[in-house]
């Protein structure tokens, strides 16, 4: 049976490799996807976040997670949708045209939809007018 402290932990060390497998692992026992979500994903990115408040974390280790969480996040999104899951709300991310850095968006987005959010990812360099539209 998937030990959920260890998905914890391959997020937490930034595992996506780890973190995909237990994932799947759990989805064929039937562990349910919602309480993978809210008993180790956000948990783990929760303690990313306190982490990096206090200076042991910083921008690569918190990238390195938020890649290993959404890892996991894309073998329990469809199950979440067929459970009847609702998002929390939507939300359209990108950075406006001439800024072509996406290392804060991808953050962002990431830690949002892992807290439940459905993210519309507007890219890199996007004319206001196309956030306009999102809304």
């Amino acid at each position: 049976m998937v030990d959920k402290k260890a998905l914890y932990q391959a997020i937490l060390e930034g595992d996506a490799n780890q973190s995909k497998s237990l994932a799947e692992e759990a989805v064929k026992e039937g562990v349910d996807p919602k309480s993978l979500l809210d008993e180790s994903m956000i948990p783990a990115m929760d303690e990313v976040g306190r982490l990096f408040e206090s200076d042991e974390y910083f921008v690569p280790e918190l990238l390195i997670a938020a890649r290993a969480m959404r890892s996991a996040l894309e073998v329990i999104k469809p199950l979440l949708a067929e459970t009847g899951a609702k998002p929390v709300g939507s939300v359209a991310i990108g950075t406006v045209k001439g800024d072509l850095h996406d290392i804060g968006k991808n953050l962002v987005a990431a830690m949002l939809e892992g807290g439940g959010f459905e993210i519309v990812d507007l890219g890199v360099d996007a004319d206001p007018a196309l956030f306009v539209s999102a809304v």
